[in-house]
């Protein structure tokens, strides 16, 4: 698939506004819909690199699974091992190994949901999230393209899983409805509709997915009074409005700020900014002032994300480019 530097641009959004809620930063504590941005966005990609695939004769699962285990695995493995490394000086009540465990596991969601775990790198819920949807698409998406209205059937999906997250939250509570890979299929199922559709929406429906997204920016975090309402109306709204911005950044690959070269390159380093904000950002902020918490959180989460893309990440997407796991030309 080719590099779209607008979806670079949404990418780079979301992270901004995951750092700014980790950091504590006033206005920003809503910024955790940022994650609901990249559920939606990665539904789009992964759908659309599949859907193609299927097109040109057939998904490869297991060259899928390669390219993507190569893309992700490495830089979260670095984060791993110094949080290993680091945990007995900064975090000595952690349960080290067993965070260990459940983040090279992909399994920090249900832990998340289901016991009383330390949160230093607990950030890594997400991406559990996302790797069972790696898991699981290749292998169902066939199944949806051979029916006649596969967007209807996704639309159908896209309701159920609303559904059940907020029968999980009025039912028992918010953390089981906001960690689980069950409870948080909503969005990527969103993100497949947009790839699937390539609905274009107009100007009216741009500008209010952003008022709704700066809307949802700035109200109180998580948990609050109100967390029922987080976990479900809020990120609902969050999604559909990230909806509009990912088929806006689609077909507009040119667009003037989203494509703006410094904030896709933000972009590019999203997924390195978000494994190595948030251990340090918990490590600062309760001592240092707003603003020093930001300033130093963006300063070396940038910098290791930069080395993790420029060190890590292209070396290996250049192997892998030479290899037997290139996607295929259609693609």
């Amino acid at each position: 698939m080719k590099n779209n530097p607008a979806l670079d641009g949404i990418r780079a959004l979301s992270i901004l506004a995951v750092l700014f809620f980790h950091c504590q930063v006033p206005g920003a504590g809503g910024g955790f819909i940022g994650l609901d941005m990249f559920f939606v966005l990665s539904g789009y990609l992964i759908t659309a690199l599949l859907a193609a695939e299927h097109r040109a004769g057939g998904i490869a699962t297991g060259r899928f699974y390669a390219r993507r285990a190569l893309r992700l695995y490495p830089s979260l493995l670095l984060l791993i091992a110094a949080y290993a490394v680091l945990a007995p000086v900064f975090w000595p009540a952690d349960d080290r190994w067993l965070s260990v465990g459940l983040a090279a596991f992909y399994m920090y969601d249900y832990g998340l949901a289901f016991g009383k775990l330390s949160y230093t790198i607990g950030h890594t819920w997400s991406l559990g999230v996302e790797e069972k949807f790696y898991l699981l698409w290749p292998l169902l998406l066939p199944l949806v393209l051979r029916t006649r209205r596969p967007a209807a059937w996704l639309l159908a999906a896209f309701i159920v899983a609303t559904a059940w997250r907020y029968f999980v939250a009025f039912r028992w509570d918010w953390a089981q409805a906001y960690f689980r890979f069950d409870t948080r299929m909503s969005g990527i199922l969103l993100g497949a509709i947009a790839a699937l559709t390539r609905f274009t929406p107009g100007r009216l429906a741009i500008l209010v997915a952003c008022i709704a997204l700066a809307v949802g920016l700035a109200l109180p975090s998580l948990p609050t009074s109100n967390q029922i309402d987080a976990v479900t109306l809020r990120m609902t709204l969050a999604e559909l409005a990230a909806f509009v911005l990912v088929c806006h950044a689609a077909a507009n690959h040119r667009s003037v700020f989203l494509s703006w070269r410094p904030v896709a390159y933000i972009g590019r380093l999203s997924y390195g900014i978000y494994l190595w904000h948030f251990p340090f950002a918990l490590l600062v902020r309760d001592s240092q002032p707003t603003w020093i918490t930001l300033g130093s959180t963006i300063l070396f989460s940038f910098t290791m994300a930069a080395i993790c893309l420029h060190l890590v990440d292209v070396p290996i997407r250049r192997w892998r480019e030479r290899s037997w796991l290139r996607p295929a030309k259609a693609a």
